[in-house]
Formats: structure tokens, C-alpha cells, sequence
């Protein structure tokens, strides 16, 4: 039986995320899930997908903000959301998820205290419709035929 060398490790640290066209800086994306309830039966929407927090140091754009602000005010503008993890910084797209139809369900704004020297950070949480592994990372998004139950949101 011949040795197999095993496949590099990936690492967490370095990553893109582009929301529609517009490639934005984070500092952390939360874990991609999909999540079956077993208690029920397949036919009854046991399937969905769990919200995914991005987190990023707060600067004077409000953009992010704004996004979630349209949403409140009744606006469905859902986008795709690229999520791209690199080799390592600058380098090759090893494995790139889109979340397909996603809305910012919470906003969230930094945690102040007078005595801290933390970075002011924001969060935006996105529910969304479908979770596609992209094979071919610089393919454009399409409608998913494997559309899934929304994931839960505000």
C-alpha cells in the first residue's frame, strides 16, 4: 500500500467576504451551518441554515447600517454574500461558500467602556435562503435549484 501524503491543513485567518460585488473587510465570520431537526420529518421543513455573524472595527461608514436600515423600513434587498478562504494572505481561494439571498437580520454597534482600549467593533448578522459550496470560486451567482428552508431571522 503506497504512503498517501495527507492534504494541508487549512487555516482560519485568511479570508474575503463580498457582499454582491463589493469585496468589505472582517475580522471574523461566525460558523457556516446547515442543521437538521431530527425530531421532525423531512416534508415538515426539518432542514435550515443558522445565521452567520460578521464582525469588523467600526470606522465612520455606516454602510453596513444602512443595509440593515433598509430592511427595517420594509426595502427586501437581499444579496449574495461570498465568503472566500485563502491559502494565506494575498494568495489562491482554496474553498468559497455564497449565501444566497441574504439580509442583515441584526445590527449591532460597539460595546463602549470608558477604561477599555479595545477596538470599536460592529456585527452584522445575516439570515438567507440557500448555503452553495462554490466549486468554481469566480463562477457569478445563480439561483440555487437546492433551496433549503430560510434560515431564522428577525
Amino acid at each position: 500500500m503506497p504512503d498517501r501524503e495527507p492534504p494541508p491543513l487549512l487555516g482560519t485567518s485568511h479570508f474575503l467576504v463580498l457582499i454582491g460585488p463589493r469585496e468589505l473587510g472582517f475580522s471574523e465570520v461566525s460558523r457556516l451551518s446547515s442543521v437538521t431537526d431530527a425530531s421532525l420529518p423531512p416534508q415538515e421543513g426539518a432542514h435550515r441554515f443558522e445565521t452567520v455573524v460578521l464582525r469588523r472595527a467600526l470606522t465612520q461608514s455606516s454602510e453596513l447600517y444602512d443595509w440593515r436600515r433598509e430592511i427595517v423600513n420594509g426595502q427586501d434587498d437581499r444579496r449574495p454574500v461570498t465568503i472566500r478562504l485563502l491559502v494565506a494572505a494575498g494568495m489562491a481561494v482554496v474553498n468559497s461558500w455564497r449565501l444566497e439571498g441574504a439580509w442583515p437580520c441584526r445590527w449591532s454597534g460597539p460595546s463602549l467602556h470608558a477604561l477599555g482600549n479595545d477596538v470599536a467593533i460592529e456585527e452584522l448578522e445575516l439570515a438567507y435562503d440557500d448555503l452553495v459550496w462554490v466549486v468554481d470560486p469566480d463562477r457569478p451567482p445563480s439561483k440555487s435549484p437546492r433551496s433549503r428552508k430560510k434560515t431564522e431571522g428577525a
